[in-house]
């Protein structure tokens, strides 16, 4: 089965044919960022057995008030994961929030811990502040770093502090990004995620990325960490690959989500 680490599920909806959005056997974990998509979000995976479900406050929009809203979902055991969740500092209208990004990422950490759910990260520019809250994000029971941005030097730094942490890789798999590509070779296999952000992180001249690109990521993830390695002739290598990845995001998001399982959406 393909797993999609991280997507958005009502942008795809909104933005993407209906024919396009059709994908059997595959699993992944959407987010939601504010009330309204929320319920809309949770509208739309209803029946659904394969989609996992999040709401965090992200960084681009750190909405303190949302806080509440979060509390009260995962008092009622309605959420998979809690996020994205982190830091933005990539321009300097971003920057100009940062306390209240400070304020709502402490929040998100301790309900996280909490209510024992995987916080998703979304990181730009402020690797340095994930660091400073090592003690806090090994407490959680899996920390997914979205798009993550460093290199295998500092994820393995994160892994010696002993979080749980699993770090995930999309389209930059795809546009030759030297650090992507060494993170997938190098990295242990068992801390490895893949990722569309459907409808988001497009290559050039793309309109929208589709859910189904994660079969493009899969084989693009496999390629590199396989580079030295001749393939069987029934495929063996590339199943044992996407097996652990598989293997992977469950253990991350559980074995099947929160919702009561029916028909899937996609």
């Amino acid at each position: 089965m393909f797993c999609d680490a991280h997507f958005h599920i009502v942008q795809c909806n909104a933005v993407i044919p209906a024919g396009r959005m059709i994908l059997t056997g595959y699993s992944a974990c959407t987010c939601a960022h504010d009330i309204d998509e929320y319920r809309l979000q949770q509208k739309q995976l209803q029946g659904n057995n394969l989609i996992y479900s999040s709401f965090g406050i992200h960084p681009q929009q750190p909405v303190v008030k949302y806080i509440d809203f979060l509390e009260h979902l995962l008092s009622r055991n309605e959420l998979d994961a809690v996020g994205e969740a982190g830091f933005d500092l990539f321009t300097e209208e971003y920057k100009t929030t940062i306390q209240d990004q400070e304020t709502v990422w402490a929040m998100e950490i301790e309900l996280a811990a909490l209510y024992k759910r995987p916080l998703v990260i979304h990181c730009r520019k402020a690797l340095d502040r994930l660091f400073r809250d090592s003690r806090k994000l090994k407490m959680l029971p899996a920390v997914v770093f979205h798009s993550f941005s460093g290199g295998p030097q500092e994820a393995m730094a994160f892994l010696k502090r002993n979080i749980h942490a699993y770090f995930s890789f999309g389209k930059p798999l795809l546009n030759g990004s030297k650090r992507a590509a060494a993170c997938i070779k190098d990295l242990p296999a068992d801390c490895l995620l893949l990722e569309t952000d459907a409808p988001f992180q497009t290559l050039k001249g793309e309109a929208y990325t589709v859910p189904a690109d994660i079969r493009r990521i899969y084989t693009a993830a496999f390629e590199i960490r396989n580079t030295s390695v001749l393939p069987s002739a029934d495929g063996g290598e590339s199943r044992l690959f996407y097996n652990q990845l598989e293997n992977n995001f469950h253990t991350v998001y559980g074995t099947e989500p929160v919702r009561v399982s029916g028909v899937p959406v996609l």
